[in-house]
């Protein structure tokens, strides 16, 4: 059992489902998934868009895959910082691990549910702080996701998202979402912690 695995105060007693383990790994594999999904799209920018190299008929399942690997890698690293903070502020949290994941697949409250975890996730580790980070974020993700779509779809009718605008939200949501990952992962002090009464 390393540094990181030691049961912390009061959420000690509740068993090893409540252990903090380092979130330091995780964050380096998803910041450094999510910059190479923005240098993708950068590419993807500089060489002619929709007619970039980069999604020729013989390339498709390599886009397809690093997005999906940052899919994981997020939520892997998501689930952890999750798990941290129910020890750095035990019964604090209003939903529980699990929905960590949840929240990003149920219909309609995936577009707010995520961000309330995310800012609770940080207040764990300490004082309240840098929200506006994690808002700016999550308003990018959204005009970049859900909104985009809606508008491709309603307005546009056309589901081509291979254009200037649409490549550089991509650019800009990934380039907030490690500065999230950063700042929530510096949130959360390395080691054993004593227990913070956060209620």
């Amino acid at each position: 059992m390393d540094a990181y695995n030691v049961p912390v105060g009061p959420a000690a007693v509740r068993g090893p489902r409540f252990r903090f383990r380092n979130p330091v790994g995780p964050a380096l594999v998803v910041q450094s998934l999510i910059a190479t999904q923005a240098l993708a799209d950068v590419y993807i920018i500089a060489t002619g868009g929709k007619d970039s190299p980069w999604l020729a008929e013989d390339m498709v399942p390599f886009p397809a895959v690093l997005q999906v690997a940052c899919w994981i890698a997020f939520l892997f690293w998501f689930v952890r910082v999750r798990a941290n903070a129910e020890v750095l502020a035990p019964g604090s949290h209003k939903h529980t691990v699990g929905f960590a994941i949840g929240a990003w697949a149920i219909p309609l409250a995936m577009w707010w549910m995520p961000r309330r975890i995310t800012l609770d996730i940080h207040r764990a580790g300490g004082p309240p702080r840098d929200a506006w980070l994690i808002n700016a974020w999550w308003f990018v993700w959204l005009v970049d996701g859900p909104f985009s779509v809606a508008f491709h779809l309603g307005v546009l009718d056309q589901t081509d998202y291979r254009n200037p605008v649409d490549q550089g939200l991509n650019i800009l949501c990934a380039i907030l979402a490690i500065a999230v990952v950063r700042r929530v992962t510096a949130a959360q002090p390395a080691g054993p912690l004593p227990y913070f009464n956060m209620t």
